[in-house]
């Protein structure tokens, strides 16, 4: 149970939780938090806490190498440690978490195998990307049955506060680490190809990279707002023997649609073999 009051329209505040794990995920996850009224105090621990010198300005914020104590102290526990470390983590915080909202940002880890160790905890499995640092992830989680409505309206309020949440069935999950979680990759691969292509024909690279960087998120914006369908675009700005075209042909040929396709199947296939070396120590 949460130890921070309700106010009028049920809305919670003054929560403490812990952030385990600061690594770059974990570290925009505590920043986020912490600039959150309803938050009191965010307890984030690392091993090697001299990498986490900017937080020592953070009124809110609270470093320690101790998991056990952040877990013992906080009302919700956030886990953004490596898969490799889950276990020891979680054996740790076990005699802390009977009760709490236990939220894992770790990939492939599934619902079962969290309950095998936390099992009178409430347990959610979620994956943020990158774009946390920004307050842009856009998170999607899978809450198991404990939760209740209450429950889930904290966990989003946790991922409000770094960027936009979406629930998704957990045998999602796994391909949501290879699309959402991994994207990020592929589309800073996908850019920097375009500021090549500027500088092969001719354009200097702080143009290039502006126009691409602003034509990448222009479109995503325009397919949002708009609510179109991407073929719907591409054919909006498609004529007969123009540019356009003759660059989609060139992609067509490089098989650009296949490889994104094979780069999320491949991705995905390497978060269930995480989930099985999980297991299996």
């Amino acid at each position: 149970m949460f130890k921070c009051s309700l106010n009028q329209f049920g809305e919670i505040s003054k929560m403490i939780i812990a952030v385990l794990g600061a690594g770059k995920i974990g570290e925009a996850v505590a920043r986020g938090l912490s600039k959150s009224p309803k938050v009191s105090k965010v307890i984030v621990t690392k091993r090697n806490v001299s990498t986490l010198e900017g937080f020592k300005l953070e009124k809110k914020i609270e470093i320690t190498t101790d998991n056990k104590k952040a877990a013992e102290k906080a009302d919700l526990i956030v886990v953004a440690v490596k898969a490799g470390d889950a276990k020891h983590v979680l054996h740790e915080i076990a005699a802390f978490a009977p009760g709490k909202i236990i939220i894992s940002l770790m990939a492939a880890i599934s619902i079962k195998s969290l309950q095998n160790t936390l099992p009178d905890s409430k347990i959610v499995r979620a994956m943020p990307n990158i774009a946390a640092t920004i307050g842009e992830s856009m998170t999607a989680y899978t809450p198991d049955q404990k939760l209740t409505k209450s429950d889930v309206e904290n966990v989003e309020f946790v991922f409000g506060t770094f960027g936009d949440s979406l629930q998704v069935p957990e045998y999602l999950m796994d391909a949501v680490t290879a699309l959402s979680g991994s994207g990020p990759a592929y589309i800073a691969v996908m850019i920097e190809s375009l500021v090549s292509a500027g500088l092969k024909v001719g354009m200097p690279r702080d143009i290039a990279f502006k126009l691409a960087i602003k034509t990448l998120t222009g479109t995503a914006n325009l397919l949002s707002e708009k609510k179109m369908h991407p073929a719907e675009l591409r054919d909006s700005v498609t004529t007969p023997a123009g540019t356009t075209i003759a660059g989609l042909y060139e992609l067509e040929k490089g098989s650009f649609r296949t490889s994104i396709m094979n780069a999320v199947e491949a991705a995905t296939l390497a978060a269930e073999k995480v989930a099985l070396k999980f297991q299996d120590h």
